[in-house]
């Protein structure tokens, strides 16, 4: 096998955030999810996908639209198995300890999502379930994501991809900018041993 470099550093030391650069292969995967789940946002029955959590509500207290990304992206993806190797570079331990959590028989699929947002959406402080979740930017525009425990925030450049124990709060405040912002959220666990 290729000795495969990843390429991430800690967002700010003492603080377990990495902040990962994606290779231009993954970022084309994530062009189409984009383009996907867009077809979904815009479907008359789209509402009826809609992927409900803390960052989507009614108004504009949430993101105006998230849905899960197509089972099938995700399978046929680089980016899982980039992120499952990612983990076993963090933790040391086999790749095949990680996996992505997954929703059998459920339209989300698995637990990952696609965000839109836009002028004055936000997304309240949170946290999530598993081990390990992330963010990728898509279309950020350098609207940050904070880490209060931490005192820091991210600002999201495009292509990127940040790491963190899935009970770290983190929070977007309003967006100001007009410009649609684009990011997918999602979660990973540990197996169980069997």
């Amino acid at each position: 096998m290729q000795n495969f470099q990843f390429e991430f550093e800690p967002l700010v030391e003492g603080a377990p955030i990495l902040v990962c650069k994606l290779p231009k292969p993954i970022i084309k995967e994530v062009n189409v999810w984009e383009r996907e789940c867009r077809k979904i946002k815009d479907h008359p029955l789209g509402y009826l996908k809609g992927h409900e959590n803390a960052g989507y509500g009614l108004g504009t207290d949430h993101n105006s639209y998230q849905c899960g990304v197509p089972p099938r992206l995700i399978e046929e993806s680089y980016w899982l198995a980039y992120t499952m190797r990612l983990c076993n570079s963090i933790f040391g331990e086999n790749h095949r300890r990680f996996c992505l959590r997954k929703y059998d028989g459920h339209f989300d699929g698995y637990d990952i999502w696609a965000n839109f947002a836009y002028k004055g959406n936000k997304n309240p402080i949170h946290n999530h379930f598993g081990l390990v979740s992330g963010v990728i930017y898509q279309k950020n525009h350098n609207h940050p994501t904070h880490f209060p425990d931490y005192n820091t925030k991210y600002e999201g450049t495009n292509g990127t991809m940040i790491v963190f124990p899935s009970n770290t709060p983190h929070y977007v405040e309003p967006q100001e900018s007009r410009k649609e912002r684009i990011t997918f959220a999602f979660n990973i666990i540990r197996r169980n041993d069997s």
